[in-house]
């Protein structure tokens, strides 16, 4: 490595041109620095889903999409047994909350090798993957995601990741997801099983009383690959609706999140969860569609989560 020498000759009255040189340096080096640490992280577990996810695959540890869709596919689950940590009732700052919930917010993505003979007769053998959030509510490995990121993986219009589903920690350590707990499609939550092998992993309080509107709320996700991003807003409204022939409850919110950000965690200003982020729906102006008017974003709220692993969804088809 070549080091930098800089000669800098001073002359009487020439202080400001050194101060404004030495400025400029400074920034140039600092704003190297900055680049490096922003762009190191998105790149990284990029790299690291693909490299790791198809040594898991190599490894045979897995289980395939056809292999999981077997039982994904049933007609109800019992109830799971999950020890859920207790609330906590200590406000957060902000940072706080960024740093805590980040270690047990995880990538949720299937993954696989395509095989498509490209015209040159040439095989793909790359590992697809496509990357969702999810959270850790146990340090055993159970993992909460939205059902329609396991349905993503299994269904058969997948044609090209369906060797593995795999959930990978901010520092890249990654897991073949082993079992499906429970799925209820109505409330677009999954309840997921890996095996940590012995290690034990940040897990995040399930609020068992719900947020209000006005609230403040928080999210750790990967919108459209922008891995462990931090934004916040409030609660904005609650109502129902229909969803796979029965009502649901939907708590509606203002922090921000985009497609990669399904099965992230909503969190309350003492880091518990008080939600599950699902859909986004873009409300058009009337007199001109090609106009946004406003985004709704829908979450499942935590008293759905506990309901479902408490009773089940036996009655669910």
């Amino acid at each position: 490595m070549h080091s930098l020498k800089l000669s800098i000759k001073f002359y009487p009255n020439n202080y400001e041109a050194v101060f404004k040189t030495f400025l400029v340096i400074t920034l140039f080096f600092s704003a190297i620095a900055v680049q490096g640490q922003y762009s190191k992280r998105n790149i990284s577990l990029k790299v690291k889903l693909g490299i790791k996810s198809g040594e898991l695959i190599d490894s045979g540890d897995v289980l395939s999409a056809d292999s999981l869709a077997t039982s994904f596919k049933g007609k109800g689950y019992d109830p799971v047994a999950i020890k859920l940590e207790k609330m906590r009732k200590k406000k957060l700052s902000p940072n706080e909350i960024y740093k805590r919930v980040s270690e047990a917010t995880v990538v949720v993505s299937s993954a696989g090798r395509c095989g498509e003979i490209n015209d040159n007769g040439v095989e793909c053998k790359r590992i697809h993957t496509y990357p969702a959030s999810g959270y850790i509510i146990n340090s055993e490995g159970i993992i909460v995601t939205n059902y329609h990121v396991v349905n993503g993986y299994v269904t058969r219009y997948n044609k090209t990741s369906r060797d593995a589903l795999v959930v990978m920690l901010k520092d890249g350590t990654i897991f073949s997801v082993k079992e499906v707990l429970i799925a209820d499609k109505s409330n677009d939550l999954a309840v997921l099983k890996i095996d940590t092998k012995g290690a034990k992993l940040p897990s995040l309080p399930v609020a068992t009383k719900d947020a209000e509107i006005g609230d403040p709320v928080y999210i750790v996700s990967h919108p459209k690959g922008f891995y462990y991003a931090f934004s916040s807003g409030m609660v904005t409204d609650k109502f129902s609706e229909i969803k796979a022939s029965q009502f649901r409850n939907i708590m509606a919110i203002s922090a921000d999140y985009a497609a990669g950000s399904s099965g992230a965690a909503i969190i309350d200003q003492y880091g518990n969860v008080v939600g599950t982020v699902s859909y986004t729906k873009t409300l058009l102006h009337s007199d001109d569609p090609s106009k946004t008017q406003m985004v709704v974003r829908a979450t499942i709220p935590s008293s759905s989560f506990l309901k479902i692993i408490k009773e089940g969804n036996k009655k669910e088809k």
